[in-house]
């Protein structure tokens, strides 16, 4: 008697738990591309005017506590305490003057999610010299738990370089 009463309650189980039909599932968010441009830019903008500035710190703290930056001829950076004394030790070595950042093409894969592809110009101080490089990058954001966007993954190659005497 007991398996009896068993097979309509796993068949009510089951039908419980199996897929609504394809007109009963909630539509996915339409992804916003604007607000993620816009707000990818914002970060880029805090971006150029940490490095302007040296600051590091700032740097490190636009990335997610496991981002990570992969620059051409420089060691990994992993972690925001990775990403933080890495510049450090580059910002010792050459004085940042300026840079600027140019997005060419972004990627809104969710309203907390993008990527994208760009160019780049950076001046830096060394040894009484001013150094210029002109490159290409791609970046990997998201929306952390407070909203905020944050680097996942940053990496950048020069394409070109000038030393001015």
């Amino acid at each position: 008697m007991r398996r009896i009463l068993a097979l309509p309650a796993a068949a009510l189980l089951l039908a419980a738990c199996s897929p609504k039909p394809a007109e009963q599932q909630a539509a996915p968010a339409a992804v916003d591309n604007a607000a993620v441009k816009s707000g990818l830019d914002s970060l880029r903008a805090h971006y150029m005017r940490f490095y302007a500035g040296g600051d590091a710190t700032g740097i490190a703290g636009l990335y997610l506590e496991t981002g990570a930056i992969d620059f051409y001829g420089a060691p990994k950076m992993r972690g925001r305490a990775g990403i933080d004394s890495g510049l450090k030790a580059a910002f010792a070595a050459q004085k940042p003057i300026s840079l600027d950042i140019v997005a060419v093409a972004t990627n809104a894969r969710t309203n907390s999610d993008g990527s994208e592809i760009g160019t780049y110009h950076s001046m830096e101080s060394a040894k009484g010299k001013t150094v210029q490089a002109w490159g290409r990058w791609v970046s990997s954001a998201v929306k952390d738990s407070t909203g905020a966007w944050r680097l996942a993954y940053l990496m950048a190659f020069p394409d070109s370089t000038k030393t001015d005497k």
